[in-house]
């Protein structure tokens, strides 16, 4: 047991504001509320009895040093001792709001680092760079089905069990799966898999799921647990780097652009896009949109054009060797008929031969 499970297992309240919680936000949350109680000398439940001044100025006291060299990291404790004081009552801590005051600081954002969305072939040439099935599935999942990554995270085998067989996988992705979903009203979307992607994950199945349940992981660790998201993020690093670009402008996040690069260039509907992308319809188009109608999806994400790109060079080198065994076919047919000419001649010339004598 880690030590924010432990956390919360002591302290009810912390475990009862956090239970239905993903386990990457229970983590930070509890750690932060550790923290900030053992900084000031008081237990979760005695925090939460102060008044929202007095247990205000003990917030502030314990992020104001964080602020000048760590705003980011102080903004995110602050949402998290603000989160779990509300639970008392329904009040607040009362912090500065926007337009300034004592309480009030602006996280400093850091300047984005430039952000490469690769394009088809050069997605091929870091799915390449995986060494083994579990790798290259993962990164197929990501590029071809556009998943976030924490679905990767939550996938179990029972989720693409039934359709593996098939030319097309589809997925549906639940709130479950996704949890970014939960705060976007959107109950689930599809997405699929087809071509070289269906069959590596076919081939994945096969080999790492010959016995197992329904609900196992899809991609499970040694000690059987799913795969956690930083080790999907250090995947998609070593095969960026092996593939010869920067790790820093390729993560996780801009392969999904990846997807939804190839999805909008495509022929389809512009709320068929939208689908694909896990995305709310917007306006009065959503009631006339059928999210369970998965055939009509599915038609629209096959015209999407996900397969590999074959090279010029290659394309000709297989144009002359069609051409060549083309030539020879000819040849041969040209020889046998010769060779068939010939026979009857000879059994013509043996017949008149009999004859005269």
């Amino acid at each position: 047991m880690q030590a924010f499970e432990k956390y919360m297992e002591t302290h009810p309240e912390v475990k009862q504001w956090l239970q239905n919680r993903p386990t990457g936000t229970q983590k930070k949350y509890a750690l932060t509320v550790m923290r900030f109680c053992k900084a000031v000398g008081l237990e979760p439940r005695q925090w939460r009895s102060l008044d929202k001044f007095e247990a205000r100025d003990l917030a502030w006291k314990f992020l104001e040093p964080k602020i000048k060299d760590h705003s980011g990291v102080a903004r995110a404790e602050m949402a998290a001792l603000k989160s779990f004081y509300r639970n008392r009552r329904g009040e607040q801590l009362p912090f500065d709001s926007g337009r300034g005051g004592k309480h009030y600081f602006k996280a400093k954002r850091k300047k984005a680092a430039i952000e490469h969305i690769p394009s088809k072939e050069e997605m091929y040439q870091i799915i390449d760079m995986a060494s083994n099935l579990r790798d290259k599935a993962i990164l197929n999942l990501l590029f071809q089905a556009g998943v976030r990554v924490n679905v990767i995270e939550h996938l179990t085998y029972g989720d693409v069990q039934d359709s593996l067989d098939k030319g097309t996988i589809p997925l549906k992705v639940t709130s479950n799966l996704d949890h970014k979903l939960r705060g976007r009203d959107i109950p689930f979307y599809y997405t699929f898999l087809n071509g070289e992607a269906a069959q590596t994950l076919k081939r994945y199945c096969e080999v790492r799921h010959k016995r197992n349940k329904k609900t196992t992981p899809l991609f499970p660790t040694k000690r059987g647990k799913s795969i956690h998201q930083h080790w999907v993020w250090v995947i998609v690093k070593n095969c960026v780097r092996k593939a010869g670009f920067d790790t820093k402008a390729i993560t996780t996040h801009t392969i999904r652009k990846s997807f939804r690069k190839i999805v909008r260039q495509a022929n389809i509907d512009d709320d068929d896009k939208e689908q694909l992308m896990g995305h709310v319809i917007q306006g009065s188009r959503e009631a006339y949109f059928d999210k369970k109608d998965i055939e009509l999806i599915k038609k629209a994400y096959q015209k999407c054009n996900f397969q590999r790109e074959v090279p010029e060079s290659e394309v000709t080198k297989l144009r002359k060797q069609l051409e060549n065994s083309e030539t020879k076919r000819l040849l041969q047919e040209t020889r046998l008929s010769q060779l068939e000419s010939q026979v009857k001649n000879l059994i013509t010339q043996i017949k008149e031969m009999t004859e005269t004598t």
